[in-house]
Formats: structure tokens, sequence, C-alpha cells
């Protein structure tokens, strides 16, 4: 019996003790980085670290390290890569970041270390370059450490289209230190300046910025230096082109009847008061007010006349022609002279190498528009020794007044009282203007007004107010007196024949100079045998000179 209960009791025992729970070391959590620490230059980079863990980790600093070092993740699971993008260096120092990567009770640091970025010297001569308006070349001396062949140039021309400032290359400086820095640019036409930025660069060293800016020409001038008010008064309109600051000037023995109104569009407005009788005029001068120390203000002056009407009647010269027989005083042979008149085109509506005829003589000396090879609206002088074109453009719909000179062979043309152009014939020192007058049989040719050689060389146009100087090459001065586009006197020394379009009726025009070279016109000339003959007539049209 007491061996039973013994054996009881052992049983019972060993139960209890299996559902008791045994004490032993608790297992342990471990981190590791696949590496500790890493250094970069002053450039920066990136780098990537393996993490081996044995349990999520998550990452720590004590300091904050945003503004260099960014890593792309600060919580993850063993066996994540972690990158860490380091910036570059430029704070002049070295620098060191310390993160904690922790998983569980374990820890394992990662110290990061930036080097100061290395400083190499980069300085130019200038930074502020003004350039003229001319074609030209830069030079920028540059002073670094480094090597020439690594320095560069880059061009920043902002919204500009044009090219018009190039980097060229880079040289050797002075005894093989340093740089020279070669760019170009190219002319300035325009009005309105232009300017560029120039950033120079090498590696390890702060960009330099230069700032370029290319002045335009300056000017000051007036589309035409004559204009004429109504006699009711008006507001006159003066186109202005000018890229400098300017004052006006109003001078006239008169005061009180023109006044400046305002500026609008390119142009300067002036109010003229009505004028009952007679004539007044004002220069008006425009002055320049910036001009730099040592540099001459510019002017451009005008002048405004107000005046009746001086011419009342020209003739329409389409289809039609005009010409002196010479039966009075011949004009002769001459080494210097002028032709001269007031020329409306209506139109220049020919064929290419179409010509429209001014006035003159058919293989000796002629004025035309037009021929083969040059545009019809611009002036042509041709004669036995040759031809040449004028590159003035004229308009159509507008009074002209029209001036050749001849001075020994050096023909020049005048445009409203301007002188645009001179040519030189070589061997021409003369010409002989009045040849015998019989209509062109045999190819001997008349002095013409509105034709020469065909009917389809007339004029599209309107002409008035004609006249030839003998002896006499007019300049500028001449052509600008007042009014001489209008009426000079008859009387004038020099002045040959003068045709004043006065009458409004009749076919033919008196010579106001007395000499009795009389004008006879003819209208629808047309081919007719051996000649191109024409109606005796002038075809009459009512204008209104000065105009507006």
């Amino acid at each position: 019996m007491k061996k039973i209960i013994l054996l009881a009791a052992a049983a019972l025992a060993f139960f209890g003790c299996s559902e008791k729970p045994v004490d032993g070391p608790s297992a342990k959590d471990s981190i590791e980085l696949s590496a500790q620490s890493k250094t970069l230059d002053g450039k920066g980079g990136a780098f990537s670290v393996m993490v081996t863990s044995s349990a999520d980790w998550t990452l720590t600093s004590t300091e904050d390290y945003s503004s260099w070092v960014t890593p792309s993740a600060t919580t993850g699971e063993d066996g994540d890569i972690v990158k860490f993008t380091v910036a570059a260096n430029e704070t002049g120092a070295d620098l060191e970041a310390v993160y904690t990567f922790t998983a569980g009770e374990a820890h394992e640091n990662l110290v990061i270390k930036s080097l100061a970025k290395e400083v190499i010297a980069l300085e130019v001569d200038q930074t502020e370059i003004v350039l003229d308006h001319n074609r030209g070349e830069i030079s920028l001396n540059v002073t670094t450490d480094a090597n020439y062949r690594d320095i560069n140039a880059v061009v920043d021309l902002g919204s500009a289209e044009a090219q018009w400032l190039k980097y060229v290359v880079a040289l050797p400086g002075e005894n093989g230190s340093g740089a020279v820095l070669k760019l170009s640019y190219e002319a300035l036409a325009e009005l309105d300046d232009r300017s560029a930025t120039v950033t120079v660069s090498t590696e390890g060293a702060a960009d330099v910025e230069i700032n370029v800016l290319q002045e335009a020409k300056h000017v000051l001038y007036t589309d035409g230096t004559n204009f004429t008010a109504s006699m009711d008064g008006e507001t006159v309109a003066i186109p202005v082109t000018s890229n400098v600051a300017y004052k006006i000037e109003i001078t006239s023995e008169t005061s009180g009847w023109i006044s400046h109104a305002k500026k609008e569009n390119g142009s300067e407005y002036f109010t003229v008061s009505a004028l009952q009788s007679g004539k007044r005029a004002a220069v008006v001068t425009f002055t320049q007010t910036d001009a730099k120390d040592g540099e001459e203000p510019l002017v451009a002056s005008i002048n405004v006349t107000q005046i009746e009407t001086l011419i009342r009647w020209a003739a329409d010269m389409t289809g039609n022609r005009l010409f002196p027989k010479w039966e009075g005083e011949p004009i002769g042979t001459l080494m210097y002279f002028t032709m001269e008149a007031m020329v409306y085109f209506d139109d220049f509506d020919k064929a290419a190498g179409g010509i429209m005829t001014i006035m003159g003589i058919e293989g000796k000396y002629l004025l035309r528009m037009g021929d083969v090879g040059n545009s019809i609206n611009h002036l042509q002088v041709a004669t036995a020794y040759g031809n040449h074109n004028y590159s003035y453009d004229f308009q159509p719909k507008k009074w002209y007044h029209l001036a050749v000179s001849f001075a020994n062979g050096v023909v020049t043309l005048f445009v409203d009282g301007t002188k645009i152009e001179e040519h030189d014939f070589t061997y021409m020192s003369s010409v002989n203007l009045s040849p015998a007058w019989s209509y062109e049989p045999d190819g001997n040719r008349c002095f013409w007004m509105g034709y020469s050689y065909d009917s389809n060389r007339d004029i599209h146009g309107k002409m008035t107010e004609i006249r030839i100087w003998r002896n006499k090459a007019l300049t500028e001065a001449d052509l600008q007196e007042p009014n001489h586009f209008y009426s000079v006197d008859p009387k004038t020394p020099f002045l040959f024949s003068y045709w004043k379009f006065t009458q409004g009726s009749g076919a033919t025009i008196e010579d106001a100079t007395g000499r009795g070279n009389t004008l006879y016109g003819e209208t629808d000339v047309r081919n007719q045998g051996r000649d191109n003959k024409g109606d005796a007539g002038i075809d009459w049209v009512e204008v209104a000179l000065p105009d507006k």
C-alpha cells in the first residue's frame, strides 16, 4: 500500500513540473551596415548603404543635416539599401554628419564627411562693357589658377533673335598665366541699344558675369526739311527719327502763329493758326539734350511755311509729252547745267524693264525711271557714256521736287532739296542739249519731257514748274532757298529756260525768261509711220502746291 502511494506522488510531481516555463537566455537584437563611414570631395555626390537587421529599422540623427545630406529612406527592413545624396560643399569648411540606424536595442552609426570644395581663383578685368554701334572684338583678361583650356564663356542674349555677340576662343594669358577670352560682335543698325550677359566659368571657381551693352548710333533727323501749312490753319505733323532726348525751339519773325502741341507715334505735332494773305515762316530746331561730355549735340531743323497757293496747274503726262524746239536762243553744249521740275507719279505700273521718261535726249543725256535691271521707281541717268541707276525709292501719289545737276561729268541727284547721290561719268565733260529739232527722222533725237524713243515710255503722272539752268550746277543751298520748289525769279542769273504752268489751257507754255523757247505739248502720243506723233495740246490738271 505504501508503495502505491509513493508512485502516485511521483507521477503528480512529474506532470506538475512539465507545465511550468523553463528559464534561459533571450534572443539578441542586431543591425549591421555595409559601410560605417563615407568621405566625399567638395563636388558632392551619392552613395548607398545596405542594412542587415534582425528587425525593422529606423534612421535618426542628433542634428539636422538636410541642407546638404538627403537619405532615400528613414525606415525599413532587413536587406534594404539606403541612398545618401550629398550636395556640393560651398561653405569653405569640412562638414560631418552622423546618422544612427536602430533595430530594437541594437544601434549602428554612419559617419558622412564632405570636404570643402576646392576654390580656384577666377577674376576678369572688366564686368561692365559698353560698345559702340560698329562691329568689333572684345578681349577679356582672366586671372585664374586654372588652365586656359578649361575656361569657358557662355553668352546670354536674352530675347534677342540675332546672334550679335559670340564667344570665339580662350588663349593663354600674358607670360602663360591666366587666360584671354575673345568675343566678337556685329554692327548695330537699329535705333535701340541691346545688351547681353557673358558668364565666365571653370571647374572649382565661382562663375563671373559680365554685362555687355552695345549702344546704337545716336541719330536725330526729320523726314524732310520743308513743310507747308494750309492758309486755313492746321496741325502739322513732323516725323522725327531719334534715339536721344531733345528740346524743341521755334524761331519766327512773327510770334504766336505756330506752337508745339504734342508728340505721338514718332511725330511732333505743331498747331498753326489761319493766315489771311501773304506768307510767313518759322524754323523749328530739335537739339539733343543728353549728349555725353565731349560729344557734340545733334541738331535737326525744319522750315514750316504758311503761304498762299503758288502752283495751280500741272500737265498730265500719261500718254502725253512736252518739248521745246529751241526757237529762241539755243542752249548749246554745256559743262555745267541743272534740270529740275515738280513731278508726281500716279503709279509705277509698267512691266519689268519698262521706262518712264522725265526729260532729256535719248542716247545723249536722259533722265528716266526704270530700264532693264533698274527698278521702275528708281531714277536712271542714261548717257552716251553709259547709264547710272540711283537707289532712291520714289513713292506713288506724292509730289517731289526733282533736280539733277551736271558738273563736268559729275551728275548729282537731289530730291526735295536734299542731295541723294552723285556719279562721275568718266570721259563725259559736256553735253549738247539743243540738237536741231525735226521730229526725230533717221534717228535724230530731240529734247523731250515725258517721252523718249517710243510712246510707251511716258510718265504715269504729272509735271509742272520745269526749269533748265545753263552754266550752273545747283547745290543744296540753292535748292533750299525759301519756296524754290514752287517759284523763282525768271531773271535769276544762269536760269536759261523756265516754263511756269500758269494759264490752265492751251497747247503751249511760254518761256518765262523771255528767251523765246516756247514749250509745246502733244497728247495721245502714238506710233505713226517713222515717228511717234501726237495731237497738239496739253492735258491740264488743277493742283494746289505747296501741298501738305
